[in-house]
């Protein structure tokens, strides 16, 4: 029975760091590009591993927008509050390799359109 127990905690040891390091790897996304997308903001999680904005075109497409953990947008002056849904929002990351995807990594600039409000790395 022991055995059994160390054993399992062997092998969540292997498998958590291997996720973790997965999850935060980029290669799907080409790094040295930048993409602009503007539109209206559908829905906000405000969680970790990512705050991710859901933003809707005005051509009607759907985006995801993969900003940085918690963390890393309240350094910059982002909170909660910063965003809603409603908000037309712009924001400019890392274009996917997948053309068909809708997805955008490593956030370099959000902007909140009614008032200027902007998040920023760069």
């Amino acid at each position: 029975m022991e055995f059994r127990h160390l054993a399992a905690v062997l092998v969540a040891m292997l498998i958590v760091p291997a996720s973790a390091s997965a999850h935060h790897g980029y290669d799907d996304f080409y790094k040295d590009r930048r993409v602009t997308v503007e539109g209206v903001l559908e829905d906000i999680v405000y969680a970790n591993p990512h705050v991710t904005m859901k933003i809707r075109t005005d051509a009607g497409d759907l985006y995801t927008a993969l900003w940085e953990g918690v963390g890393g947008v309240q350094r910059r002056g982002g909170t909660p509050t910063t965003f809603k849904a409603g908000d037309r929002v712009k924001v400019v990351g890392c274009p996917p390799r997948d053309s068909a995807s809708r997805e955008i990594a490593l956030l370099r600039q959000v902007t909140r359109m009614s008032d200027g409000w902007t998040w920023r790395t760069e």
